[in-house]
């Protein structure tokens, strides 16, 4: 008598539709899991099931119907407001969305499926509305018994133009269709910051979420990251010689009081950077270089194309986007 096959796990994804939840959708569709994404469009990157809820919006009684209906193993929530939105979009997106998320979860009972949250090492300052929000959620989900995965600045294929570099690249993208002239303004000083590929990034979500990392990370907060600081503006001048595209750089002295745009966090990753490679069985593969090519590639049309939500973020002129904050 032939066996029945084995079904594939499923995961849930809370904003699969962005740049950090549609790698990790690819990183579970990779893992073989069958993959179901959140979003208030319905829209998720090819090969995963797109449902339309508004997690701001929607209550968690109606939550706990869709959970219940859906049955994830996990859930993973990769959405959130960071760049232009307001103090109280940031507080409804990334706090009170998380709170009605786990009071659905939990109502659940035994079939409540295990929840990973992508929180931020901003939450180690908590100096900004968007490190507030993010350590309340932190709260909640630990208190739940679920995982916190704190996440570096990020870098790789689709990164949003409402980031510096994203935003860079997508100038130089257009000066190389356009011909047009390229100037980025930067911050004179020196800037290290700590960088991770989304890519890398959604490898350690899929790493929590699945036997046997899971069981030894529940009601854990773990920073992810490389440990190896990099120069912002070898960061720059690498993408700009990756591009092929003539740019002028012109530095400032950052404005008294001014804090630069861009979501470039100067907070390192706390104690537990290196506790998160030893619990999840998981380190970051690729370099610096690696990221920016992915992203210049995704940006430029020359690797497939940007995924789903690559292109979010605001767009502002090159000369507006300073390095730092």
């Amino acid at each position: 008598m032939a066996s029945r096959p084995v079904p594939a796990p499923r995961v849930l994804v809370l904003g699969g539709s962005g740049f950090v939840g549609g790698h990790v959708c690819h990183a579970f569709l990779a893992g073989g899991w069958e993959v179901h994404a959140w979003s208030r469009r319905a829209r998720a990157p090819r090969g995963v099931t797109a449902h339309t809820v508004d997690l701001v919006r929607a209550g968690p009684e109606r939550l706990a119907d869709e959970l219940a209906a859906l049955a994830p193993q996990v859930v993973v929530n990769a959405a959130g407001a960071v760049w232009g939105a307001s103090e109280e979009e940031m507080a409804e997106a990334n706090e009170a969305a998380v709170l009605r998320c786990m009071t659905a979860v939990t109502a659940l009972g035994v079939r409540a499926p295990r929840f990973v949250q992508l929180g931020s090492v901003h939450e180690h300052a908590a100096t900004t509305v968007y490190g507030r929000t993010k350590a309340a959620a932190t709260a909640w989900v630990t208190g739940a018994g679920g995982t916190v995965l704190r996440l570096p600045n990020l870098l790789g294929p689709g990164t949003p133009e409402g980031s510096f570099l994203g935003g860079v690249g997508a100038r130089l993208a257009r000066a190389a269709r356009t011909g047009e002239a390229v100037t980025v303004t930067t911050l004179a000083r020196r800037e290290r910051r700590e960088f991770l590929d989304v890519r890398d990034a959604a490898d350690a979500v899929l790493a929590a979420a699945a036997p046997p990392a899971a069981a030894r990370v529940g009601g854990r907060v773990l920073d992810l990251g490389t440990g190896r600081p990099v120069d912002v503006r070898e960061l720059l001048d690498t993408l700009i010689r990756l591009s092929g595209v003539p740019a002028r750089v012109e530095e400032r002295l950052p404005e008294p009081g001014h804090t630069p745009p861009g979501g470039l966090s100067g907070v390192a990753p706390g104690p537990s950077h290196e506790l998160a490679g030893e619990l999840l069985g998981w380190r970051a593969v690729r370099d610096p270089e690696e990221s920016l090519r992915g992203l210049w590639e995704a940006v430029a049309g020359t690797s497939g194309g940007a995924s789903s939500g690559a292109r979010a973020g605001t767009q502002r002129r090159a000369s507006d986007r300073l390095v730092g904050g």
